[in-house]
């Protein structure tokens, strides 16, 4: 009995050492590539920035994903619910989609589309993790935790929270199952591209609170109200991005046609708001909110519009960083009406709307951690749990699957799509 308890405690040590490795060589790579993602896109706002005539290229860019799709044979290309169905049955990830991923999504922010990273970091993760787990001959079982590993390095590389891309991968896919498995190398992976990035002197995402309520009840029910708010934003940003996706696909086949009719309406719209504040990762938006300074009521409205536009008539991205600004300045928005310091106010419907979205409230409080520190952290805790309810079960994922409810201790294990 003892030897069998011994070469138990031995084979956990084995299996440590080896996903311990593995997990380093995971992160080294996504640190890697996604250090240089970052720059690129920080480098691609900061110089349509300067040169604000840029954005009359994007049809041009358009055209040049088109055909960059088509000549990496990736028309049918599914994004990120392809790394999504790779964890789930272990499907095949191209290598091509690092590629494209990377080089579109640059020509996205470069000439004036409203997309973030997160979609693309999840691409380029699994991507890489895949080839990796390919060339070093782990089985297919394995290769699941691999896809999940390149996914929290490069969301942790992306943003410098490795607590949150640590659980982000593991709750993402079937919302109300966690990967318990994939806790050690994920975290190993997201720790080690977060060093890695660091080393690089890439800043991670950070923010200092300008003010937090004392915790009082009023408190709490302020930020309660808040939170049911961003519910329905969520909803509404999760609904316009399927009635963009469903439009564009219906009414336009022709993906060139498509894209074309896209960038001309992104173009129209900046012309008419007479700014590119929207356009690109409007990370100038989102300091100005957190930071409390002015912002309009209608900057979220605006945003959902510009972004549902862009990633649906075929420009490539994410739409995890504008639900962060649209959280941001929905809530700052909101600030003076419920009496809630402006900063404060963003913070919560930053965190807030990015749970409804994504619905994973784990990862959104980890997130909160991380990005605001520790104050305030019931007050963060509150506007998660009210928003993931809330937001019923739209996502920004078509892909992720719901397994259980949100309501009631029951097996669910349908899709989103297929309610719709």
């Amino acid at each position: 009995m003892k030897n069998i308890r011994f070469a138990v405690v031995v084979h956990y040590i084995i299996l440590c050492i080896k996903w311990g490795i593995f997990s380093v060589l995971t992160g080294i790579a996504c640190g890697c590539i996604g250090s240089a993602f970052c720059l690129f896109v920080q480098w691609s706002n900061e110089l349509r920035g300067q040169y604000p005539w840029l954005l009359f290229l994007l049809p041009v860019a358009g055209l040049l994903i088109v055909k960059l799709y088509d000549t990496f044979d990736l028309v049918n290309d599914r994004g990120v619910d392809l790394i999504f169905d790779s964890v789930r049955n272990s499907d095949d990830i191209p290598f091509q989609v690092i590629i494209t991923s990377f080089l579109s999504t640059i020509f996205t922010h470069l000439f004036g589309g409203s997309a973030g990273r997160v979609g693309v970091a999840i691409q380029m993760g699994g991507g890489i993790s895949h080839l990796l787990s390919r060339k070093l001959g782990i089985n297919s079982s394995d290769r699941k935790l691999f896809v999940m590993c390149g996914m929290s390095g490069l969301i942790s590389a992306l943003f410098g929270c490795p607590l949150m891309a640590t659980f982000f991968s593991m709750e993402v896919v079937n919302l109300g199952v966690i990967y318990y498995a994939a806790l050690f190398p994920c975290l190993i992976t997201a720790i080690t591209s977060y060093f890695f990035t660091r080393g690089l002197r890439i800043a991670p995402m950070r923010f200092e609170l300008d003010a937090v309520p004392s915790m009082l009840p009023f408190g709490l029910l302020k930020v309660s109200v808040l939170a049911i708010l961003c519910a329905l934003v969520s909803i509404l940003f999760c609904a316009v991005m399927m009635l963009c996706d469903r439009f564009f696909k219906s009414k336009l086949k022709n993906r060139y046609i498509r894209i074309l009719v896209g960038s001309g309406s992104i173009l129209i719209l900046t012309m008419i708001v007479g700014s590119q504040i929207y356009n690109g990762s409007s990370a100038g938006l989102l300091n100005a909110a957190l930071s409390g300074g002015e912002v309009i009521f209608y900057d979220f409205l605006l945003k959902i519009i510009f972004t549902g536009i862009t990633l649906h008539c075929g420009y490539k991205g994410g739409a995890v960083y504008p639900a962060l600004v649209i959280g941001a300045t929905f809530g700052c928005a909101c600030a003076g009406l419920l009496g809630l310091p402006a900063g404060f106010a963003a913070a919560i419907g930053m965190i807030a709307v990015f749970c409804g979205s994504v619905n994973c409230p784990i990862s959104s409080l980890f997130f909160a951690v991380e990005i605001f520190g520790g104050d305030g952290l019931l007050f963060f805790a509150i506007a998660v749990a009210v928003s993931f309810v809330l937001s019923g079960y739209f996502t920004i994922f078509p892909g992720q699957q719901f397994i259980y409810s949100k309501l009631h201790l029951e097996y669910r294990h349908s899709e989103l799509h297929e309610k719709k």
